[in-house]
């Protein structure tokens, strides 16, 4: 009699020799190695808050597969898994080497990681009843270079490099799950660079993204719904003395007065207030 880990090797030889197709489940089930599942229990992911504002990661491993042009609508199976963050795999040089794994389904099993320029991100998230009445953002740290946001299969919005946040609160529903997608595409500064080879001549090269993909956390975020500062750029001047804000404000009510206060110090003693 064929013990279980007898058989489950020659089901494996099958499987790579391309007699036998894998059973695949949302869950992963022969795409993951054995005892591997994705977790997107948001109670279970890292979790920070303030009085005010609240954020959760939702890096690791999410569905993932290859992708053409841009494309209008979310794929509905041949679904891998690839680890957020990290970079698509397949580009080779003494400054960069592969560290994470990509879980290939069989339907693009033979195709050459370094030539994809765009593919597909996909997860479940459960929005927390707690948020509900409050602004709901998805946020990116290092974007490379343009991702297309999908929820429940409809486009709302981008994010572009080097990374960004999304509003999501007309589209998410606190203590409701949804499915989040995104395609994102690896997009060089230029399409074209120059590139010399001596120093008598050079020719145009089709330009290249090193670190292709969602490189950096991403998470969900909650803030409140009011008025707040949605950017900021401080400038200074020595030659002048002087520090510069430029403060981009939402959500102001037509009527009504707002007062912006800034505090400039020097270690723990305030400089201006």
């Amino acid at each position: 009699m064929r013990t279980r880990r007898s058989l489950s090797r020659v089901v494996f030889a099958l499987i790579t020799a391309g007699l036998v197709q894998p059973i695949v489940t949302a869950e992963g089930e022969g795409i993951l190695p054995a005892g591997t599942r994705a977790v997107w229990d948001l109670n279970k992911a890292q979790r920070e808050a303030t009085a005010t504002r609240e954020r959760i990661c939702i890096n690791g491993l999410w569905r993932w597969q290859p992708a053409g042009d841009r494309a209008t609508s979310v794929p509905t199976g041949d679904w891998g898994y690839f680890k957020v963050p990290g970079s698509w795999p397949g580009i080779g040089n003494w400054m960069q080497k592969d560290s994470q794994t990509i879980h290939r389904h069989p339907g693009w099993e033979g195709v050459k990681m370094a030539d994809i320029a765009a593919a597909w991100y996909e997860r479940e998230i459960a929005i927390p009843q707690e948020w509900k009445g409050r602004r709901i953002t998805l946020s990116a740290d290092y974007v490379n270079s343009y991702a297309i946001v999908f929820v429940d299969g409809r486009n709302v919005g981008e994010l572009r490099f080097p990374g960004g946040e999304l509003d999501l609160t007309s589209v998410c529903r606190p203590g409701n799950e949804h499915v989040l997608s995104m395609q994102v595409l690896a997009m060089p500064l230029k399409q074209t660079m120059l590139s010399f080879n001596d120093s008598n001549s050079a020719r145009g090269v089709k330009g290249s993204v090193a670190r292709r993909g969602l490189c950096g956390d991403v998470y969900l975020n909650s803030t409140p719904a009011g008025p707040r500062i949605a950017g900021n750029r401080i400038e200074t001047s020595l030659r002048r003395w002087e520090v510069t804000a430029n403060v981009r404000m939402e959500k102001l009510a037509a009527i009504g007065t707002y007062v912006l206060q800034v505090r400039v110090t020097d270690g723990a003693q305030s400089v201006v207030a």
